[in-house]
Formats: structure tokens, C-alpha cells, sequence
């Protein structure tokens, strides 16, 4: 029976809780989360767990619990950090079994513990989302009061097109689903079907409706809204170990039992779940456009235990810390971030890449598409494409790390060595031969394998699993040897290192990586095969891809103003998509206005064209939806004149304006006289537009004419106000 507080008609307050999941219990991004849980590495220089909670707190979640297996002391010392510990609105309870090998004996331990009373959220603290949760809450709660069996709600977002699943390291599905109720059906994995030459549907679904809705589009977000009953059902099954294929599949197929779950679908809005190596990639780039907002790398909110913390949001979505130092002829490009305390020497090129603190990149390196995290050298001349680098790695000069590669916590690189690609390397030495890191693959059944010996030679058991010391041991001897080879000096104790990935000098051992083609381009952190540049925008029928030249690394001369326009109109854009409050996108142009040393006027100029744009075809009267948005950015007159004249310059497709920008020429006067009727800009300024007009010649006194008769009517309105003036004096 559902508890009190959840049955309709009940007085009793719930309090909204979330459980969240610190482990992703898989080996997707192994060798590193050996030593680092995946929940704490660093997603665009914060830690990953943090935008999660962040979200949570700012959607009103009043209590989290914790669910801490491997490494439970390092999220442990994360969450006890002041920001956390200290607040205030969301108070956070961590649950410590470092014995739980599986979502299914998390969950299962949950409802043992008896914490939960009413419905909660369940995700891991993996997911990156913006999403308004309280609607989807609401709307789960209303579900529930007219059907107490409807025990889960799936979030999912609409995707027009196949390779945005592809760039975002997801997986394809099918999803049934009763078009009307949204009630799910069916959810099958396609990328584990494809050996099927047919699917089938159980004909039991089409005696109850009409009509059956077979969607490919849809990306499971892995946010669900539960009811308490979730937690009942994993414990009276010992089969359900993962939520999608076990838990998922399982009510579906017993529907004798009257439970049901339904697909929440949004269709604006950010929210993805860092599953592989291409996701941690396709999300790092989406939060450096700002498709994340307001979960953003200059947020002060993602940074407030860390007073040190300092960005600035430069131009080309680039982000820099304070004290950082940038040679003169270093270049850093656009969706980058450089951490405080980093220093780039002369003649470096980084583009599409994340630097973390206090790291030092040599002289004319080439880095695209990398990971940095803290701590990290770089060598004189090095190359990098699409390399994750983990702390206190060392890559020395003139080397070469190719596409796909991983080098783990303090791995060195020898000197003109090249990496091939898609390699991992870490100081922990792997024992077995295992080929795939699909989440799927191992998402339970090898979750308490541990494919490593950082500390003997002997397989650690599954409780070991998170709690290794990693000191003494083999990889005691391993680490004080890659310290000193990182030096340049010989080693006290010699290391047999895999010399053929690491290089002469070089310190660590190879990992096995997917042997699969197709595996390595799905989950690889780099990019998927032509054409090169991914943007998150799901909404292009063009397939969310922009052309760009294959070579990132040659400088390029961009035109700064189609670069400020294409920043303030994306701005714009944002808060129309998503539904953002007008009042977060001014102070987002505001802050470009100052990065960019601009003017109000220059912003609204390219916010006028962008909403001229979205007008097109023109209706009979254009109506203003944003009329806060306006008033904030032409706050005089001149600025108001200057938006005149970006209309007459839209009309007649002059400077950088649409092909389309003649369909106005109709409708001028019409637009004018809104912009009026909407405060958006005063007589005053009509009438001084007029007036320059008037003394132009006579090609350029075009759209005068168009708005001779409203013209004429603000001056016989001013004539007559002045009349009755002097009367009564």
C-alpha cells in the first residue's frame, strides 16, 4: 500500500526527496575511476556530482540521499566541503555499502533502510540537466492521484535527428507508447537488437486503444520520479540489477500486476546522462556553449565552495580564471576554459578544450578537443587531439597523443613517442584481456570485477572495491618511478613500463580499449566520423552539425562582428527554446556588452533581426513577446533611432541579415507602430529618425514613406498636446 502521505485526499506534507547514485557501477571510463570516482571527475573544471546536486537544490528537492559504494570516502570528503555540508535549503544523508555491485542491491538497500515516504527522484549524479523539475513532478503526481499503479516516470527528450544520439554517445531505442496517455509500452534497445531482423509487439497492447505510437526519436534522459512502490519491487525481485534492462523490462512484461510507467517527454531544455567517453565529451562542449544555463562554468553557484574560483566569459565561448598566463602568440580558441594558476607558452594553439589548474603547456603545442585536468605538463611541441589527461600526468615534448586516448593519473609520455589511437594507459596493470567498456556490457555482471592490481598481483575482492590505499605495493613502486621519469631521473627501483605506449622515459601500462570499430566511434571521446563539429542544438533538421574545416589547429581569421552576432542571438534564442526569464537573458547580453567592450545598441540590434527572423513569413501585425527584453537593451534615444535604423537595414538585407528580410518592406509602418504601442521606443525617437531621414537623399528616404501616415499622426498628436499646453497656461 502506498504510504499516507502519497494516497489522494491525504493532508500530510511529503517532503520531496532524491536518491541519488554515486556510482555508475560500469567500467566506461576505467582506468580512471580505479582511483577517482566517475561522479567526481571534473566536467569543464567541476567536479560532476556538483551540477546534479546544484540542479537538484535549485528545483526545490528538500532532501538527497547518497548512495556511496566504490571510493565512498572520496564523495564522502567532497559532500563534507562547506558548500554541501552547510546547506541549508537541501539537506543531504549518505547511505556508505561498499558491498552494493549493482543499481538493483543500491535501491534494494534503500527500501531495507525504510527512508523513503513518498515519491522521489531517482538519477545518478551523473546527469547534466536544466530541465524544470517541478513541472515533471507535477505532472507525475497528478498521473499517480488518478492511477495509484503508475508507479514511474521516465524523462525524455525529442531528437530530430539520428546523429545527435550518435555525437551524444547514446544508444538507439524504440520506445512504444500509447499516444494519449503517454503510458510506455515497450522500450527496446536497438544497438542489442541488431541481430533481430524483426520486432515484435505483444498483440495484447492493441485490445485497449487504437493506436500504438513507435518513436526512434526519443533520448532517455534517466531522470525518474518514483513512487515508493519502485523500491518494494526491487526488493521482491533479486533479478532486477539495472534499472533500464532489468527493472524497466521486467513491470513491462508483468503487466498482470496492474503497475505502470509513462514517458514524461520535454521538448526544450538540457539534460543528459555522462554514460561514456562521447557523452563526457558531447556534454563538456554543450556546457561551454551555454546550452546548460545557468548551470554555467562562470556560475558563481557552481563554484561557491571555492572562493578562488574566477572565471570570465570571453568571446567564442571562451572562459579563462583569474592568473592565468597566455603568451602573446598563444591562441586559445573558441569552447575552451583555462583554470587558475595555468600558464600557455608562446606559439601554443588550444581549441575545444579544457584546462585545468595549475597545469603548464610548453611551447607550440597543438591541442584540440582535450581534457586537462589539474596538475598536468605539457611538453615543447606536443600534439593532442581528443585525449583525456588525467591529474598530475605528465606529456613530454615533441609527443604525440592521437585521437580517442586516455592517459590516467600521473601516466608519463615519452619524449617524441606517439600514442596510438584510441589508448588507455594508467599505473595500475591490468589482468585480463577485456575488450569492451560499454555500459551495458558490464553495467552489473562484471561491476565487482576488478581488472587491476595497483597494489599486488592477486584480484581484489569486491569489497576492497573503492577502499585500495594504493600505497605500498607494485603500485607504490609504480608511482614513485613515473614521479621520477617525469623528472628526467632514473628511477630507484626499475619498472617494467609498456614501452610501446608509453614511450623511451615514459611511465605506465595498456589498457585494453573496444576492438570494435562501431564500439570505439559510439563511446570514444573523440568525435564521430565527418563532419567534425557537433553543437548540442536537437532541433536542427540539418542534424545539429555545423561545417568546419578539418584542420582545427591553423589558426583562422574570423569576422568578430558575425562572432558577436551569432553569441547574442544564440543569447536570444536560449531564452526562447527553453522558456528562460527575460530578466536571466539581460544579464547574460550584459555580460557579453562587457566582455565584448560593446554598446545596449549593439546588442539590440541583433536581438531586433533574430526576432524579425523568427517572424518569418511575416504575419499581417507582428506581435512582441519580449518587450522587457527590448526596453532593457535600447534604454535612450539614440539606441531607440539606431533600432530604426537595424530595421530599414533588415528590410533591405544589407550587412549580415537574412536573404529574407524584404517580406517587412510590407509591414514597416506596422512594426514601427508596435515598437511605439509597446514602449519599446518613444515618439521622440520616430520623430529624430524622420527628421535625419528627411535631409537624406531621396533612395534613402524609402521607409520614411512607408511610415509617412504614422509619422504624420505622432506630429499632429505632439501639435495638438503643445496646443492644449498653452491653453491652459
Amino acid at each position: 500500500m502506498a504510504p499516507l502521505a502519497d494516497m489522494p485526499g491525504s493532508e500530510t506534507k511529503s517532503v520531496l526527496s532524491a536518491i541519488l547514485l554515486a556510482d555508475s557501477f560500469a567500467q566506461s571510463f576505467a582506468p580512471v575511476t580505479l582511483e577517482k570516482p566517475k561522479m567526481l571527475l571534473p566536467l569543464v573544471n567541476v567536479p560532476m556530482m556538483d551540477y546534479t546536486l546544484e540542479w537538484l537544490a535549485a528545483s526545490g528537492v528538500e532532501e538527497v540521499f547518497v548512495v556511496c559504494c566504490a571510493h565512498s570516502e572520496q564523495v564522502q570528503a567532497h559532500l563534507a566541503s562547506p558548500k554541501w555540508s552547510q546547506q541549508k535549503a537541501m539537506k543531504l544523508h549518505i547511505v556508505i555499502s561498499t558491498s552494493c555491485l549493482s543499481a538493483g542491491e543500491a535501491l534494494r538497500l534503500m527500501d531495507q533502510k525504510d527512508l523513503i515516504k513518498s515519491d522521489f527522484v531517482l538519477m545518478g549524479g551523473d546527469v547534466i540537466s536544466n530541465l524544470d523539475l517541478k513541472s515533471i513532478i507535477s505532472a507525475h503526481k497528478k498521473r499517480r492521484a488518478e492511477d495509484r499503479h503508475a508507479i514511474m516516470t521516465m524523462v525524455m527528450q525529442s531528437s530530430r535527428n539520428i546523429k545527435h544520439k550518435c555525437w551524444a554517445g547514446e544508444s538507439e531505442i524504440l520506445v512504444a507508447l500509447d499516444p494519449l496517455s503517454s503510458r510506455l509500452l515497450r522500450l527496446e534497445d536497438l544497438d542489442s537488437s541488431k541481430q533481430k531482423k524483426h520486432l515484435t509487439l505483444d498483440a495484447q497492447n492493441f485490445s485497449e486503444r487504437d493506436m500504438i505510437s513507435l518513436r526512434t526519436d526519443l533520448l532517455d534522459s534517466r531522470i525518474y520520479i518514483c513512487a515508493p512502490d519502485v523500491l518494494m519491487l526491487f526488493s521482491d525481485n533479486f533479478d532486477y540489477q539495472n534499472i533500464e534492462h532489468d527493472f524497466i523490462s521486467g513491470v513491462l512484461s508483468e503487466e498482470e500486476l496492474g503497475n505502470t510507467m509513462h514517458v514524461h517527454e520535454v521538448e526544450s531544455g538540457f539534460a543528459c546522462q555522462v554514460r561514456n567517453l562521447r557523452s563526457y565529451d558531447a556534454i563538456s562542449r554543450a556546457v561551454l556553449q551555454r546550452w546548460s544555463f545557468p548551470f554555467l562554468v562562470d556560475s558563481g553557484s557552481l563554484h561557491s565552495a571555492d572562493p578562488a574560483s574566477t572565471y570570465t566569459f570571453k568571446r567564442q565561448n571562451s572562459y579563462r580564471e583569474q592568473h592565468v598566463k597566455v603568451a602573446r602568440t598563444a591562441v586559445v580558441g573558441r569552447d575552451s576554459a583555462v583554470g587558475n594558476g595555468s600558464s600557455l607558452d608562446e606559439g601554443t594553439q588550444v581549441t575545444c578544450s579544457v584546462i585545468g589548474r595549475n597545469c603548464h603547456i610548453g611551447k607550440g603545442v597543438r591541442m584540440d578537443g582535450c581534457y586537462i585536468q589539474d596538475n598536468v605538463t605539457v611538453g615543447n611541441g606536443a600534439q593532442l587531439t581528443s585525449t583525456l589527461v588525467c591529474e598530475g600526468a605528465v606529456i613530454m615534448h615533441d609527443a604525440v597523443v592521437h585521437p580517442g586516448s586516455v592517459i590516467s593519473f600521473q601516466a608519463v609520455i615519452g619524449a617524441g613517442h606517439q600514442v596510438p589511437e584510441h589508448t588507455r594507459i594508467s599505473l595500475c596493470q591490468s589482468q585480463n584481456n577485456q575488450s569492451s567498456m560499454v555500459d551495458e556490457d558490464v553495467e552489473y555482471s562484471a561491476a565487482g570485477q576488478i581488472a587491476a592490481s595497483p597494489s599486488s598481483a592477486s584480484p581484489i575482492s569486491s569489497h576492497q572495491r573503492g577502499q585500495r590505499s594504493g600505497v605500498p605495493g607494485p603500485k607504490g613502486i609504480a608511482k614513485e618511478a613515473a614521479k621520477a621519469l617525469a623528472q628526467g631521473k632514473a628511477p630507484e627501483v626499475a619498472v617494467e613500463f609498456d614501452e610501446e605506449v608509453v614511450g623511451t622515459g615514459g611511465a605506465g601500462f595498456a589498457w585494453p580499449s573496444p576492438t570494435d570499430l562501431q564500439e570505439r566511434r559510439l563511446h570514444s571521446i573523440s568525435l564521430p566520423p565527418n563532419p567534425t563539429q557537433y553543437t548540442w542544438d536537437s532541433d536542427s533538421d540539418e542534424g545539429s552539425i555545423a561545417d568546419v574545416q578539418q584542420d582545427h589547429m591553423e589558426p583562422v581569421v574570423q569576422d568578430t562582428e558575425a562572432l558577436f552576432k551569432k553569441e547574442v542571438s544564440e543569447t536570444f534564442l536560449r531564452c526562447v527554446k527553453m522558456g528562460y526569464d527575460q530578466d536571466l537573458a539581460v544579464i547574460e547580453l550584459n555580460g557579453l556588452k562587457i566582455a565584448e567592450d560593446r554598446t545596449f545598441a549593439d546588442c539590440a540590434r541583433h536581438v531586433f533581426a533574430s526576432i524579425l527572423d523568427l517572424c518569418l513569413p511575416p504575419p499581417a501585425v507582428c506581435k512582441s513577446e519580449y518587450q522587457n527584453l527590448y526596453q532593457s537593451t535600447v534604454p535612450d534615444i539614440q539606441s531607440q533611432v539606431e533600432l530604426l535604423l537595424t530595421l530599414e537595414e533588415y528590410c533591405e538585407e544589407e550587412r549580415d541579415h537574412t536573404a529574407h528580410g524584404h517580406c517587412f518592406e510590407a509591414v514597416f509602418q506596422q512594426v514601427v507602430k508596435l515598437l511605439y504601442d509597446d514602449d519599446i521606443i518613444e515618439e521622440d525617437a520616430v520623430l529624430v529618425w524622420a527628421d535625419e531621414k528627411q535631409m537624406a537623399e531621396e533612395d534613402e528616404r524609402k521607409y520614411l514613406k512607408k511610415a509617412a501616415a504614422f509619422i504624420a499622426w505622432l506630429r499632429e498628436a505632439e501639435s495638438e498636446e503643445e496646443t492644449s499646453s498653452a491653453d491652459s497656461d
